[in-house]
């Protein structure tokens, strides 16, 4: 009995190492698959890349290391095409700013063809948002002045008095637009408010509208006033940028039940402030 015992306890280790070796096998057998659609997933990047699609380049190498994490030639070729697609997508943000000012819309093309390359390029992103809204100044900037020299043409009395009209108009632009850009939204909020009561339809003064009420609840969060955040969050469209997202965290903070409407905050007194 005792021989016996013994013979299994030298046999052990034995039993344990081809145990772990059929083991190691199944596995290596398993997973052959998946090598082989890594290795051609590879293979398909490096035709991308010499088409010049650096997008779909890089999209392949992550699939491929999604099904073989341990790919180091995948691993490789990822770091090596992403620093290149990244330094493609920075020349089109650098020619996109060199030309903004002589060539709004050539710079808005290199602008978009940046992200196009790296969808989530920050720079690229702050760029397309500031010649929007540069382009919608202008318009509104340009129109004013148009319908000035229009009402230049009436009668004496009523073509001072539509003058003065349309100096107060591109007055409040110039108070929003700077007050837009100095982070002070309320201000800006009312401004163009006053624009958007004159012109309900014009969607220059919507778009500014929109950011001013976004990046107010915006700056609200950040000093964790939900409340208010929510309340300037719901002034805008849903879908603008992250702004559903913002509300979910808002109403998961004041914990108010999905569906469950939101009880309107105090009125604002004149002095309060974002």
């Amino acid at each position: 009995m005792n021989k016996s015992i013994n013979l299994f306890h030298n046999l052990l280790p034995l039993v344990v190492l081809f145990s772990t070796l059929l083991i190691s096998a199944g596995c290596a057998h398993n997973n052959a698959p998946g090598k082989a659609f890594a290795e051609q997933t590879v293979q398909a990047s490096s035709t991308h890349e010499k088409k010049g699609d650096l997008v779909n380049a890089v999209e392949d190498l992550k699939i491929a290391l999604v099904v073989d994490p341990g790919n180091s030639k995948a691993r490789e070729e990822l770091n090596r095409i992403t620093v290149k697609r990244n330094l493609e997508a920075d020349k089109h943000l650098k020619a996109g700013i060199a030309v903004r000012d002589s060539n709004p819309q050539g710079a808005r093309k290199e602008f978009v063809a940046a992200l196009r390359i790296r969808g989530d390029y920050p720079e690229a992103v702050t760029a397309l948002k500031k010649l929007q809204l540069e382009s919608a100044a202008a318009v509104i900037q340009a129109r004013t002045k148009r319908e000035a020299k229009l009402a230049a043409t009436r009668v004496h009395a009523k073509t001072e008095a539509d003058e003065d009209e349309m100096d107060g108009v591109e007055y409040s632009l110039d108070i929003a637009i700077s007050a837009f850009e100095s982070g002070d939204y309320n201000t800006a909020i009312r401004e163009f408010g006053k624009m958007k009561a004159r012109y309900p339809n014009d969607t220059d003064i919507q778009l500014y509208l929109d950011r001013s009420w976004y990046n107010s609840g915006i700056a609200l969060f950040a000093k964790k006033d939900f409340h208010r955040a929510l309340t300037s969050f719901a002034k805008v469209p849903k879908g603008f940028e992250r702004v559903d997202e913002y509300v979910a965290k808002c109403r998961s903070a004041l914990k108010i039940p999905e569906g469950e409407k939101v009880k309107q905050n105090r009125p604002r007194k004149n002095g309060d402030r974002n």
